[in-house]
């Protein structure tokens, strides 16, 4: 690649980055109708919670508005729930969204991840209080919260909460010696309502709470979103996740308005019953859409927006479909784009720099290195290309199955949701068996592609091949690399820092993350550097084929590193949307969680094969890529930290 073709390509990547930034922190901001507050509240024990409030700007103590405190999902952070942010704050909701605790920049529990979703929602239930107490712009008989499969969870029990301690403040109003004997007085009900700090909520994505018990300890209006092929539909009443037909979990959440005489036997899809008033509305939606898919659905932002303006009884002047979200999640993936973009030219440059001046390819060695494998393409050799790029990807996706056996065996803790001290990701560590099995696989097909090469030029060295490398050299590659993983770091922490804007698509992500974190790196590196080396090794030596283009070659690799997980999700999405149950049930969440790795997977094949053209050996793309790629899943996922 020229000079001037490099010189492009950082001008454009820079370039997409920065107007990335700078429209994906406008549209969150509405384009400056709402303020960002970022903050760290203190909790119990010396524990934190890390989040952000989207306040309206016509928000103050004179002109209270409503609030919605949302949480993601298991394994997420704050930043899944951008989309219900953006979309309620600018119709004059303020909205709440943080990292609950195990997660992103907020801190470990004092139990554990289950049993702090039991104690305090993870987090919601003192966020209600501060904002209750603290928030003057706040109208404390508006108080909403909402949350996604593990945050609706929270968002069931933190109604739990509050409604239980309505219900027992209206159970001592009724007693005689109550100060209106049997009948319930003025203030004994203002001091009840007064307990009841919530007055509606949303989950999304988890139904299995709803019952008669759980709702005869809810007093505040309730509305449920839930997925017709939510992945984990299979242990409902009726066996999957069509609602329609009158399901229990359904059913339930209509009739807890009603006395037993006037309940009906059947109810509509997103139907209202009841009344905002008396904080009796009920609403049951049940779009056509996957778990995860909540997270980048128009209908399921729509059905947001219509559940809290009737539970709050406000009417915005802004439509339903009239949504931002969407063009800030393609901005931010332009950025996405641009930092992974920016990798090779930023490499280029760096590489100019007389302290690692040396670790470039000189035409010398790529010279000899093309004589080394100046041997006749035959059509032999490239058999072998495809078998053996075949069988990696297969063994791959073979290896995503091995994993999900193993992992409970391996990590028996955190599979079980329990803290540890050491390997305290429980998806990571999943991701980690997965990697040393696909890194065992690719290692014998390259000792098997060496041994047959070497039948045929006896000379073939491992310095030949760009392998070997001195002491000295893999320190400064190892120092480049920091750089290049520090420069691309940088501009994450910049545009967060400036913009207030992040670089992700859907469930796919690159953010900031606390120095906690970095020990969890840490942990993993060394294991991750083995599976990207191998994956290097593969890419980039001994790789015969018939194709003449690099472009094609680049794309041959991709694939080649991400059909594995593509084939097990395609087996688990096509039984799905074909039966109504997914393939791997227990185990759902594992093929769900590889999702993003289709990208960063791709990306990394990329990576190091313009790399190792840059520096003719595999270290540097290997450890670029561990690197990056090994704290993009940290810093985005759960950590069972004790």
């Amino acid at each position: 690649m020229g000079k001037k073709i490099i010189r492009r390509l950082l001008v454009v990547s820079v370039l997409m980055v920065f107007v990335s930034a700078c429209l994906s922190g406008f549209l969150q901001t509405s384009f400056g109708k709402v303020e960002i507050i970022d903050f760290k509240l203190p909790t119990e024990n010396g524990q934190w919670l890390s989040g952000q409030i989207f306040k309206p700007e016509q928000s103050n103590a004179e002109h209270k508005v409503p609030l919605v405190i949302t949480e993601h999902g298991y394994l997420n952070n704050k930043h899944m729930q951008n989309l219900n942010a953006i979309e309620l704050s600018r119709r004059g909701i303020a909205v709440m969204t943080f990292d609950a605790y195990y997660h992103g920049k907020s801190s470990s529990s004092s139990e554990p991840v289950m049993k702090a979703v039991a104690a305090n929602g993870e987090g919601m239930i003192p966020l209600v209080e501060f904002a209750y107490k603290s928030l003057d712009y706040i109208d404390n008989d508006m108080i909403g919260v909402m949350g996604h499969s593990m945050g609706g969870m929270s968002a069931w029990l933190t109604l739990m909460h509050y409604g239980s301690q309505y219900y027992a403040a209206i159970e001592e109003a009724k007693k005689p010696d109550s100060e209106g004997a049997e009948t319930i007085t003025d203030s004994e009900k203002e001091y009840a309502n007064s307990l009841n700090k919530v007055a509606a909520g949303l989950p999304v994505g988890n139904i299995r709470l709803s019952s008669e018990k759980v709702f005869s300890q809810i007093h505040a209006n309730m509305g449920i979103i839930y997925g017709q092929y939510d992945e984990g539909n299979y242990d409902l009443s009726q066996g999957n996740g069509d609602l329609s037909n009158n399901a229990d979990e359904a059913l339930v959440a209509v009739n807890s308005i009603f006395t037993k005489a006037e309940q009906h036997s059947g109810f509509n899809v997103a139907k209202y019953y009841g009344d905002a008033e008396n904080q009796t509305l009920r609403v049951v939606y049940n779009p056509k859409q996957t778990h995860e898919w909540a997270h980048f659905s128009k209908k399921t932002v729509a059905y947001t927006v219509d559940f809290f303006s009737q539970a709050f009884e406000i009417s915005p002047q802004i439509k339903n479909t009239n949504q931002i979200w969407i063009w800030k999640e393609l901005v931010s993936f332009i950025g996405l784009l641009g930092i992974f973009l920016l990798i090779f030219p930023a490499s280029y440059y760096l590489l100019e720099i007389p302290f690692f001046k040396h670790l470039k390819l000189a035409k010398k060695q790529s010279s000899s290195i093309a004589n080394a494998l100046q041997t006749e393409k035959s059509t032999k050799k490239t058999r072998v290309f495809w078998i053996s790029w075949s069988l990696n990807w297969i063994f791959s996706a073979v290896g995503v199955i091995v994993a999900l056996n193993l992992d409970k065996v391996i990590f028996k803790s955190t599979s079980n949701f329990m803290s540890v001290k050491w390997f305290t990701q429980p998806i990571t560590n999943y991701i980690l068996i997965w990697a040393m099995f696909s890194s065992l696989i690719g290692a014998a097909l390259f000792v098997c592609k060496y041994k047959l090469e070497k039948r045929n030029n006896a000379e073939l060295s491992l310095e030949q091949l760009g392998l070997k490398i001195g002491l000295s050299k893999a320190g400064k590659t190892l120092i480049l690399a920091l750089c290049i993983y520090g420069i691309f770091f940088g501009i994450v922490y910049a545009a967060e820092y400036l913009f207030n804007a992040d670089f992700k698509f859907w469930i796919l992500g690159v953010f900031t993350f606390n120095s906690d974190k970095l020990l969890v790196w840490m942990n993993y590196l060394p294991f991750f550097f083995i599976f990207y080396l191998i994956n290097a090794l593969l890419i980039n030596i001994l790789s015969f084929s018939n194709i003449t283009s690099e472009k094609a070659n680049m794309i041959v690799a991709g694939l080649g590193n991400v059909l594995g997980i593509m084939l097990i999700n395609g087996i688990q999405y096509a039984v799905l949307f074909t039966t109504g149950n997914t393939f791997w049930q227990e185990t759902r969440l594992y093929p769900m969680v590889l999702l993003p790795f289709i990208f960063l997977l791709f990306a990394a094949a990329i990576i190091s094969r313009s790399l190792y053209k840059l520096t003719g050996n595999v270290w540097l793309g290997a450890m670029v890529n561990t690197l990056i790629i090994t704290m993009i899943g940290v810093a985005n996922t759960a950590t069972l930290a004790l």
